[in-house]
């Protein structure tokens, strides 16, 4: 797998490695604080992941507005300062009311990041590259999440949760560090700058985002398509700790489980950068779907039919799944940089990114009612049957939504202003 050309889109995927590696580094240690010090009661991690996800759904459009009137690298680096200086804050908090708003606080500054990355791939990659350059940057994603709580583990057995967040917060400076050495005015194109000096509202701009999005089948399918996706996905996914109970494994296996995962993740990503000859995204999108919820519904018919299942081959099907969800995510996010106009990147992203925790919001609770009414197995094959649904309908639109994926030869001027 070959790094993109443009050696600013180097700098951006070398800064997402401490920035994605601090967003799971204080993770352990939040959840050690409020288990081991604190003690809280569990209506407290409820609101920890609602505090951690709702900011992408409530100030993520506005922010992805935003990113489409600024300059990207302006974006990048104070957002990385934002988290920096929040995650410093978390080791001083002294009560769990001030973490969780400090954690909404950082999720809410972090919800800028990604659009502004993502404007920036689509600016400075070319077409050809970027489906490797997505693949690069999953990789970094998965291994962060490996080696983030990992590593936050380890350094909680000999320090406190307040020093994992104030090592957290170098990583982030280390981020910042990187980012300060892009150039100035790091846009999309001239046209964005047009558009940028137009006088209109926030809300203009947010329905002019939405409005782009329905014009064109292949944005608003693949939003879709996600959206779907993520819903099924969270109707089982936090159930697959009392799976693996009832599967009759310990804890460890329910760890190696969630690492299996992970690693198929990174290797999967490695494995579609290295396709040479493009295929369709959809086509890409629709076979990981199908193998992932092939094994999804395999896992919820064992659990409904209680039919025991070899250790080896249960943490087979986990690592399976995460090189299936490769090569949906990748494709995905490449359609969302060939399709969007460069000057409303950040709004399409955000509303993915909206549409996504929407989805996810809701779905732990249905999978959980399905489960106590119907038995474990019933959201795993619910959640399967649901996704194969989508990935055939994917496997229709491959010639009804053509997507080029080649460059242009004429298109050689340089996509950047200067």
């Amino acid at each position: 797998m070959n790094l993109p050309k443009d050696k600013n889109l180097r700098r951006i995927l070398a800064a997402q490695l401490p920035a994605d590696f601090a967003d799971w580094l204080d993770y352990v240690a939040v959840i050690s604080l409020f288990t081991y010090v604190w003690a809280v009661d569990p209506v407290y991690f409820a609101i920890f992941a609602l505090a951690f996800a709702l900011p992408y759904l409530v100030i993520g459009p506005m922010a992805g507005a935003l990113v489409d009137r600024h300059d990207l690298k302006t974006i990048m680096v104070w957002s990385n300062l934002g988290r920096a200086l929040s995650t410093f804050a978390l080791a001083f908090a002294g009560q769990p009311e001030i973490v969780l708003a400090i954690v909404f606080l950082r999720a809410s500054i972090d919800s800028f990041f990604s659009p502004a990355k993502q404007a920036s791939i689509q600016a400075l990659a070319e077409k050809s590259e970027l489906m490797a350059t997505n693949s690069v940057s999953q990789v970094i994603n998965q291994v962060s999440k490996l080696a983030g709580p990992a590593v936050g583990g380890a350094i909680l057995l000999f320090a406190s949760s307040q020093t994992v967040f104030l090592v957290n917060g170098c990583v982030s400076l280390v981020a910042l560090l990187i980012l300060l050495t892009l150039p100035k005015k790091l846009r999309a194109s001239e046209e964005q700058s047009n558009e940028q000096n137009e006088k209109r509202g926030m809300f203009a701009d947010l329905k002019d985002g939405y409005q782009t999005v329905m014009r064109k089948r292949s944005l608003w399918f693949t939003i879709l398509f996600g959206s779907v996706g993520f819903f099924a996905i969270f109707l089982h996914d936090t159930l697959i700790g009392p799976a693996t109970k009832q599967m009759g494994f310990d804890q460890s296996i329910l760890g190696l489980s969630i690492t299996a995962v992970g690693a198929g993740g990174a290797i999967g990503a490695l494995l579609v950068g290295m396709i040479k000859k493009q295929p369709h995204p959809y086509l890409l999108m629709a076979s990981g779907m199908m193998v992932a919820s092939g094994f999804t519904v395999l896992l919820g018919y064992a659990l409904y039919t209680e039919w025991s299942v070899p250790m080896w081959l249960y943490l087979t099907a986990f690592f399976t799944v995460g090189v299936a969800s490769a090569a949906i995510f990748i494709p995905m996010r490449t359609i969302f940089q060939l399709e969007t106009p460069p000057e409303k990147m950040g709004r399409v992203t955000a509303l993915n990114e909206a549409m996504n925790v929407l989805a996810i919001m809701g779905a732990p609770f249905i999978g959980a009612v399905l489960a106590t009414t119907y038995g474990l197995g019933v959201p795993f094959l619910i959640g399967g049957g649901l996704s194969i649904f989508i990935a055939l309908i994917a496997f229709t639109l491959i010639r009804a939504i053509p997507i080029s994926m080649e460059d242009k030869e004429e298109a050689a001027e340089p996509k950047l202003s200067k």
